[in-house]
């Protein structure tokens, strides 16, 4: 049984106090600093550290047991669960400016959105069909303002998700967020002679592609149009990781 030196500083906050305390242990537990076995100071310890009341402790510890972080042996205490530290996925913001990770990323983007377009292509309302056409629109006028439309991008393959019928693969796009869409100076800084925004349309040809098929509700063309079009991406960033073995 493991016993740490546990210093937790106070919570202050205009929100709620159990929600603040439930985010700083969750921190310490899910950030290594405290291992799997380690025993939790007593609830009155932790009342006096934090500044909260018996209740929001009570509540916060009720919370993390719910999460399995933590486990309660009776007589004994509370100690950090066996399995603590495989609770959550995360892909760190750092990785997506590495052409390498950018590859697998791509390649982890294949195998949820063929299926999430296919979905897309059976399940989207008219409404969700026009909210993908102006998707599209936003990205052409960011190209034509010279920008890089990362944030237009994101919209599209968001709206797709929510056109699905799925809810968890609106999650996993927002969980992403714009890592979901490799850094456009990766390509940029490293194949000579291209031109950004004729980059760009040819991302958006593609785009266009993806979005006629699931207005004309062909499920296996849409699932084509995205595999061609995260397909040439990764193709890119391969053949970018190439170029650079070779010269070095």
């Amino acid at each position: 049984m493991t016993v740490i030196d546990f210093n937790l500083g106070h919570i202050q906050t205009t929100r709620s106090l159990t929600n603040d305390l439930v985010t700083s242990l969750r921190k310490k537990i899910l950030e290594g600093k405290m291992d799997p076995g380690t025993k939790l100071p007593a609830a009155k310890d932790i009342e006096e550290q934090a500044g909260v009341s018996r209740s929001v402790v009570r509540e916060a510890v009720a919370a993390l047991k719910a999460e399995g972080l933590i486990i309660s042996r009776q007589g004994v205490g509370m100690f950090v669960a066996n399995k603590a530290k495989i609770q959550t996925f995360e892909i760190d913001s750092n990785e997506f400016n590495s052409i390498e990770d950018a590859v697998k990323i791509l390649e982890l983007r294949m195998a949820v959105e063929l299926e999430m377009a296919s979905m897309a292509a059976k399940n989207r309302t008219a409404k969700q069909m026009r909210a993908i056409w102006e998707s599209l629109d936003k990205f052409d006028e960011q190209i034509e303002s010279g920008n890089d439309a990362v944030q237009e991008d994101l919209a599209f393959h968001l709206s797709i998700a929510e056109a699905s019928g799925n809810p968890y693969f609106s999650r996993f796009i927002k969980f992403i967020d714009e890592g979901i869409i490799p850094s456009r100076n990766i390509v940029i800084n490293n194949e000579s002679g291209i031109d950004p925004k004729q980059y760009l349309k040819s991302i958006q040809d593609e785009h266009r592609k993806i979005a006629s098929a699931i207005e004309a509700r062909e499920n296996e063309q849409a699932r084509y149009a995205i595999m061609e079009h995260l397909g040439n991406s990764r193709k890119r960033h391969l053949n970018i990781v190439k170029n650079l073995k070779t010269s070095t």
